[in-house]
């Protein structure tokens, strides 16, 4: 946690990175289960140390919900992180099984805000990202002051080209309560998956 906002590093792939980032107070770790991605964690031989986190969560892109469950059975997962366009019914039979729900949503315009038809009665936690056609990981952000339209009545997290400079513009999201954390993912990366331990160290002495 860093002033208050839990923090969610996402796409790791390698068990020795892991072990230099769990000596940061970290608050959850983000496994990608979407095998289009780049951070694909099944592409890693050597994927199985994730069964032993905790505060972990499995991130699927409209996977089908049978394959879902099972992954999250198989590894230990007990929070899930939907980037795709899963609906209230998939979120339902997924909440029924106890898992804590992420919902994201992508956005880049004010229009895509305004459009997004919330699942405010299946997930726990909302999370905004970048509309980028690889459903996450652009390194791109949208404007932060389109959250100001609040159309959201859950906490959520932010996503979406995060980085040590832009860090502060966090500020120009007027409902700070409602903040709950910050995703980070491409732009505290050495490369794809690869997590860059000095700027998530850098990150934990930012006064936000």
């Amino acid at each position: 946690m860093i002033n208050n906002y839990m923090i969610k590093v996402c796409g790791i792939t390698d068990e020795q990175n892991f072990s230099e980032l769990k000596k940061y107070p970290i608050d959850y770790f983000g496994f990608i289960f979407y095998d289009k991605s780049p951070r694909y964690i099944l592409n890693n031989p050597d994927h199985n140390f994730i069964k032993n986190i905790n505060n972990k969560v499995a991130v699927f892109v409209n996977e089908e919900i049978d394959k879902v469950l099972s992954v999250l059975k198989t590894y230990k997962f007990s929070y899930v992180q939907l980037h795709g366009n899963e609906g209230s019914d998939y979120c339902i039979k997924l909440k029924k099984k106890g898992i804590k729900i992420i919902k994201s949503y992508l956005i880049r315009t004010q229009e895509d805000f305004k459009s997004i038809k919330m699942e405010k009665e299946s997930a726990d936690y909302f999370l905004f990202d970048y509309k980028s056609d690889n459903h996450g990981g652009s390194g791109k952000s949208f404007d932060w002051k389109i959250l100001n339209n609040k159309l959201y009545d859950k906490p959520f997290f932010l996503s979406g080209g995060l980085s040590l400079d832009n860090m502060n513009n966090i500020k120009t999201i007027d409902d700070n309560k409602m903040l709950y954390g910050l995703d980070l993912n491409s732009k505290f990366e050495i490369s794809p998956g690869l997590k860059d331990v000095k700027k998530i160290s850098k990150l934990f002495n930012l006064n936000l």
